[in-house]
């Protein structure tokens, strides 16, 4: 069965705020939804942070953008 919803999060070399923000995502009470973490060809620690998760992350080869980001992702969503 498909997410309610998905939560689409473009990175570009901010691993240090991007932690922050999906933790807040998973810590929301309400559950039914997909989080899909899109890096943006990041040159810091997002890769790395990213190998060792539990949800959908998918990395750009060059950087495209946020909204071009925000796209790939919207595509690869699943929900309703």
């Amino acid at each position: 069965m498909n997410p309610f919803f998905s939560v689409i999060i473009p990175s570009f070399n901010r691993a240090h705020k991007l932690k922050r923000a999906v933790t807040s995502v998973l810590n929301q009470s309400f559950k039914d939804f997909e989080l899909i973490v899109i890096d943006d060809a990041s040159t810091d620690e997002t890769c790395g942070y990213l190998s060792d998760v539990n949800f959908k992350s998918i990395s750009n080869i060059q950087n495209l953008g946020v909204s071009a980001s925000r796209n790939i992702g919207a595509s690869e969503a699943s929900s309703n």
